[in-house]
């Protein structure tokens, strides 16, 4: 058999009119050969040579020792007891040719599109956001149907088992249904242990997986390719939405991911060559009806005590809640790490909250506001009304000694008042005005100067209500001791 360029050659020379004879002297083959390429119109079939390696025959033999993890030069040894005769070198690469076939295999990945209504698939990935002049680390959610591939994107300040369960069910409604298998990763807030054959879920994750009727199916351990619908896209959203994006509050990128999610579902796909809206409009009607199911049935709510004052500690901050419930339990619901709702132990929706992740400060209670409000407006009227009361008794006098006082005593004027007002219920008002008179007349305006000068003239007349000691002789004549003697 000849090599593919002489028959090449042979069938050239002779379209060039050369004969058989010149042809097989040229190409240093016999005449015969000749004859026989030109009588066949078929090229010749080249059998590639097959070379027998000297570790081939313990090939099993060195694939069940790398399995036990026994090293090259281990292998070598075990080789040499069994009949092997060459060198140590040999055997390494040999070891090596079945590592990198070991690696190729697992490395290879096969496409295949799903069914409509089939499966959706389910990922998050971090990204550090500018806002209000502050890094927040943000936790992007995606979840793709993957017939169609349509996509719901949201966002998550925290990342808990809540989060995710959360993130899944917006988007089941954002989708109108869902699909029968989600394919996810294996990240702990859902998956407690998986080794590939067996895999232990959270218990929340595996409750919501029930009341819908899922089936789930976590991805091989750090094979993420094995749903790669929803790992490439979020490069998308990186580099055509997050990326140079500064905001100067976080709740901006509500309306921004909304709109971003729009337009990449109207967009033409670039391996389907069709926009994830249009393959929609088939893989609806094979979606699985939602199931009627109030979202916090899925979790378990934590439980806070209100203080003394009001206020509820949620992430290290104090939250206002309603007075009524000081010192009593409530129940807390965090969304995605933005919001808290606050209800009673009964379940009563109470207050929402955003979580205030630019400051640590402790907000004004509105309670408190209104309370302290409607208490200065009362001590007003209980001071206005001890103004009037002692202006009652003592007419224009009093009034202007009220008016001495505020200028003489400023913010005592009350006391010095209440005071007064005392002294005329102890001596009597006939006792008491003359003194008040006194000190309008000389500007003497506080209560001590009014005391003064009443004292003289209690013994002049008394208040029905005072009581009258009466005198009582207690001395003794020094005589009453003497003693006489016997």
């Amino acid at each position: 058999m000849i090599s593919m360029y002489k028959w090449y050659e042979v069938k050239r020379l002779k379209s060039l009119g050369i004969g058989i004879k010149t042809i097989a002297r040229k190409l240093k083959i016999s005449k015969n050969t000749v004859k026989k390429y030109l009588k066949d119109p078929n090229p010749p079939i080249l059998n590639k040579r097959e070379y027998v390696k000297s570790l081939d025959e313990y090939e099993i033999n060195i694939k069940d020792m790398i399995e036990n993890e026994y090293i090259g030069t281990r292998i070598y040894e075990e080789l040499k007891n069994i009949g092997f005769s060459g060198s140590l070198s040999t055997v390494h690469r040999y070891i090596n040719s079945i590592k990198e076939t070991a690696k190729i295999n697992k490395k290879m990945t096969t496409r295949f599109e799903t069914d409509p209504g089939e499966q959706m698939q389910y990922d998050w990935t971090v990204w550090f956001l500018p806002a209000a002049g502050k890094k927040i680390r943000i936790y992007v959610h995606e979840l793709v149907l993957s017939f169609s591939r349509k996509k719901y994107y949201t966002y998550s300040l925290s990342i808990t088992a809540k989060d995710i369960i959360r993130a899944i069910v917006n988007g089941i409604e954002f989708f109108g249904g869902f699909a029968k298998e989600l394919i996810i990763d294996n990240p702990k807030q859902m998956i407690l242990f998986h080794n590939d054959i067996v895999i232990r879920y959270n218990d929340e994750f595996l409750r919501f997986l029930g009341l819908y009727g899922i089936k789930s199916e976590p991805c091989v351990n750090y094979r993420a390719r094995t749903k790669g619908k929803v790992e490439r896209p979020f490069f998308y959203i990186k580099e055509h939405l997050l990326r140079g994006l500064e905001l100067n509050d976080i709740l901006e990128l509500d309306n921004l991911i909304i709109q971003f999610t729009e337009n990449y579902n109207k967009r033409i796909h670039s391996t389907l060559k069709e926009a994830p809206e249009e393959r929609f409009k088939i893989e609806k009607a094979y979606l699985k009806a939602i199931p009627k199911i109030e979202i916090r049935a899925l979790f378990n709510m934590e439980i806070r005590k209100v203080t003394s004052d009001g206020y509820i500690s949620f992430g290290g901050l104090l939250y206002p809640c309603p007075l009524k419930l000081c010192l009593r339990n409530v129940l807390i619901e965090s969304i995605f790490g933005r919001v808290i709702k606050v209800y009673d132990e009964k379940g009563n929706f109470l207050v929402e909250h955003n979580i205030n992740i630019f400051s640590r400060t402790r907000p004004e209670h509105p309670e408190h506001t209104e309370l302290n409000n409607k208490f200065i407006e009362q001590k007003k009227m209980k001071r206005s009304k001890l103004i009037n009361r002692f202006v009652e008794l003592t007419g224009e006098k009093g009034l202007a000694f009220t008016e001495g006082l505020k200028i003489n005593t400023g913010p005592n004027v009350y006391w010095h008042i209440s005071e007064i007002i005392n002294y005329i219920e102890l001596y009597g008002l006939k006792n008491v005005m003359p003194a008040i008179e006194e000190c309008v007349e000389f500007s003497f305006f506080d209560k001590n100067s009014v005391k003064k000068l009443i004292t003289p003239q209690i013994s002049v007349e008394r208040t029905k209500d005072t009581a009258i000691i009466p005198s009582v002789n207690i001395t003794r004549d020094l005589s009453y001791y003497h003693i006489e003697e016997a």
